[in-house]
């Protein structure tokens, strides 16, 4: 009888034991998602926050083990480094101090990684960045199925080192986080042989494996084998674009860009106005008219080819955004429907093109030369370049996140 009963306490003891370590195992994943999580609304609440609204959306660049002045350290954002490049995109550690975070770890108590796409970096700054901007990123699962395409950026835990991995500290003022800043020794997997359909989660041949070559898209491989255990929480375009549209000084700044360009042209036919009635007296008495001042042409798919956004009032916020404007001449002066309300005679429309509809795409040059993929319903049977089929135009005055997609009109004389 003693013995049964010593062999059921032990049989108890041993399933306590196994019931704690699966608790603990569990509240490990809990943590580890919690932290990635966390992380996540960190990197976009950063870029959306940020003043003034021309310098929002873009992402700060991952630890790479310096500080902002360049000597060792952990936890800050990198300052521009060499080999970084326009567009292209880089791989280092979360960085939780700059963050104003303590370290985020996952559920083996590694310190997250951060990838950023070139495109969505600070450091450098691409060409043109809004909404309809393509990240560089994709991620495909084990079987080579591509699950997530076009990211602004992933956020990453490491997990345990795998084969060829290794850990070690590359220096001690990295105890905080521990280990070192070479991706390869994190990311998976470490041997190309092992890689699933070719695909690594690191930029080989760089420094540190941390950097792209060029603006070229990178694959990203989430699996569970032997040589991969990456876990990855994804940050899309609109993950960035739909909370920071939101801000009113976003929408003043659209509106103070159609406002400019729209009194940039009133204000040449006013002048022409002035010549013309000047004109009228002069050739009357016998005198070579004066020339009229050049209005802005309308070129290009668009028609805002000859739009200059130098002396817009924001020139980056412009330069950014001026891919949503369309222009185009009425065969006479007719007007126009703003806000449900008949203007005064328009020779010209300007469009704010709003957020992309259902059936939208503007991925490739031919797609953003294309009005369909901009204007909705009569305003793009109505435009065309450089002179509209017919002056049929609606839509808004003033951007409304609420109605992202909507046409705002100005009307020039």
């Amino acid at each position: 009888m003693a013995m049964l009963v010593l062999l059921t306490l032990w049989g108890l003891y041993l399933f306590a034991g196994q019931l704690n370590a699966n608790q603990l195992l569990l509240a490990n994943a809990r943590n580890g998602a919690a932290a990635l999580g966390q992380a996540r609304e960190a990197v976009i609440g950063d870029a959306i926050s940020r003043l003034p609204v021309n310098d929002a959306s873009y992402l700060r660049l991952p630890d790479l083990g310096f500080s902002p002045v360049g000597v060792l350290a952990e936890g800050f954002v990198s300052p521009n480094f060499a080999g970084n490049g326009k567009d292209s995109s880089v791989i280092g550690k979360f960085p939780w101090r700059t963050l104003g975070m303590a370290p985020l770890r996952d559920q083996r108590g590694q310190c997250l990684w951060y990838v950023v796409s070139g495109r969505f970096q600070k450091a450098i700054k691409t060409d043109m960045l809004n909404w309809d901007t393509q990240g560089q990123i994709s991620v495909m699962d084990s079987n080579g199925n591509v699950v997530a395409t076009n990211l602004a950026a992933l956020i990453v835990a490491p997990g345990r080192a795998l084969e060829g991995q290794s850990h070690a500290l590359a220096d001690p003022v990295y105890a905080e986080c521990g280990g070192n800043y070479d991706a390869r020794q994190y990311l998976d997997a470490f041997n190309n042989g092992n890689a699933i359909a070719g695909q690594v989660n690191y930029f080989a041949g760089s420094i540190n494996n941390r950097v792209a070559a060029d603006g070229s898209s990178k694959i990203f491989v989430g699996a569970e084998t032997d040589f991969y255990n990456d876990r990855f929480l994804i940050i899309t375009v609109d993950d960035i674009f739909t909370p920071l549209i939101r801000r009113a000084d976003f929408r003043d700044a659209i509106g103070a860009m159609l406002d400019y360009f729209k009194g940039q042209n009133d204000a040449i036919k006013a002048q022409n106005d002035v010549i013309a009635a000047e004109n009228v007296v002069r050739i009357q008495n016998g005198l070579e008219p004066l020339p009229l001042v050049a209005q802005v042409g309308v070129t290009g798919s668009k028609g805002v080819d000859g739009l200059d956004c130098g002396a817009a009032p924001d020139p980056a916020f412009c330069s950014n955004w001026k891919e949503m404007l369309l222009l185009t001449q009425l065969s006479a002066p007719a007007p126009i429907i703003i806000d449900g309300v008949a203007s005064a005679n328009c020779n010209r429309v300007l469009i704010f093109a709003g957020r992309k509809a259902a059936g939208q795409v503007r991925g490739t040059v031919a797609e953003k030369a294309d009005k369909a993929n901009y204007l909705e319903d009569q305003n793009a049977s109505s435009f065309n370049v450089p002179v509209a089929i017919a002056s049929v135009f609606r839509g808004s005055s003033v951007f409304d996140f609420r109605t992202p997609a909507a046409d705002l009109l100005r009307c020039l004389l």
